[in-house]
């Protein structure tokens, strides 16, 4: 894939290795980003992204649905606008409970060798 400053949704190459569908927006083999991250999440009704961690930060951004998010020991409603905050090294985990797509926007900084 060639690497430019700018991507569709649409092009956006595709990753389902833990649940759900994520298309990497802005990512080294998309942009060429070094220490950064853009990613649109796409739960269907009854999908959920497992919960896993990793040790970089994470932020989080409802675009439209509704579900469920494991946070640590926290259980949080997701709906449209709101926004999460993941530290590093924090368990998380996310499940559309409604009836539509559940689409997030994620953004991470992870450092350049874990890419």
């Amino acid at each position: 894939m060639e690497k430019r400053k700018w991507i569709t949704v649409f092009e956006a190459p595709e990753y389902r290795k833990i649940g759900g569908l994520v298309k990497r927006l802005v990512h080294p083999m998309t942009t060429g980003s070094k220490n950064l991250g853009v990613s649109i999440c796409i739960l269907n009704p009854g999908e959920e992204i497992i919960v896993h961690q990793h040790d970089f930060e994470e932020a989080y951004f409802i675009i439209e649905g509704e579900g469920v998010m494991t946070l640590e020991d926290e259980e949080i409603k997701l709906e449209e606008f709101l926004s999460v905050y993941i530290p590093a090294n924090a368990r998380h985990g996310q499940k559309n409970t409604g009836n539509r797509p559940l689409l997030i926007l994620c953004s991470l900084a992870p450092p350049p060798d874990v890419w």
